[in-house]
């Protein structure tokens, strides 16, 4: 099966990606595991939707290439698919850009006054930030967040049936416990898997409280790398919104598809 070849960098690879790596964070080494551990079921998340976008590219480039009656190598096809799906995520950082930064009028006037090379060359040096970009991860919040209700209202009817057993338990006397040794067998039994199963969702709920701060932290980190880049983030925006009302000429836009194809590879066109 074609494996896509993420290039991104790791979660656990940025300094301040989730807590454990954050001076400011004091945590023990079982929150440092724990913490690490939802960083990496995270990073599999991400990954895993990456290589989803890049399937998606490679059937519909191939879905192209077959209209056109044109064989293409494996190896060809997999090297565009990713330079698709990399040129989308950076089509998406810009546009998620554009909700909280908003260039000044001095910025987009200077993109109003600036050539169709020009404003490419702003477009795609503020897209070819996105790969080193700490990743967002807000959009996995609701469902980890959905998943530990329901964590907790199982936690705490499990709590509530290991207070009754053990309650029950504890009101058998000597004789009783000698005259009922089965039905105390079958409490004690209950008692312990109820037990059990109390452990493992308190062990589930402790992941999910990692993973919403591994997001928290690592939303944070994304902040303040977008600060730290603001300048040629604001104008990469400033070029797309001119961009987008403005369409750029053919000779200037046909250098970046290009460029992005590596060894200068042809997309396939769509029909009109």
């Amino acid at each position: 099966m074609h494996q896509a070849r993420v290039r991104a960098r790791p979660l656990a690879d940025h300094p301040r990606s989730y807590p454990a790596h954050h001076q400011a964070v004091r945590v023990d080494d079982t929150d440092s595991w724990l913490l690490a551990a939802a960083a990496r079921e995270l990073e599999a998340h991400l990954l895993f939707e990456r290589a989803r976008q890049v399937a998606d590219a490679r059937a519909v480039l191939a879905t192209l290439y077959a209209g056109d009656g044109v064989a293409v190598e494996d190896a060809v096809l997999d090297a565009q698919a990713e330079d698709v799906a990399r040129l989308e995520r950076a089509d998406r950082f810009l546009q998620e850009l554009a909700a909280y930064l908003q260039p000044d009028a001095e910025v987009l006037q200077q993109a109003a006054d600036a050539d169709d090379h020009t404003l490419l060359v702003w477009e795609e040096a503020a897209a070819s930030l996105a790969e080193e970009c700490p990743p967002t991860l807000t959009h996995l919040r609701w469902q980890i967040e959905e998943t530990r209700r329901g964590e907790l209202r199982s936690h705490a009817q499990l709590v509530r049936a290991e207070t009754q057993l053990a309650a029950r338990l504890r009101r058998f006397g000597l004789a009783r416990r000698l005259w009922h040794r089965r039905h105390l067998t079958v409490l004690a039994g209950q008692l312990a898997d109820c037990r059990r199963r109390r452990q493992q969702a308190e062990r589930r709920l402790a992941l999910l409280e990692a993973k919403l701060r591994v997001i928290e932290a690592t939303e944070q980190a994304r902040m303040v790398w977008i600060a730290q880049a603001r300048e040629v983030l604001l104008r990469g925006v400033a070029a797309a919104q001119v961009l987008a009302d403005h369409p750029p000429h053919q000779d200037a836009a046909v250098q970046a598809p290009q460029s992005a194809a590596g060894d200068g590879r042809g997309l396939p066109q769509a029909a009109s």
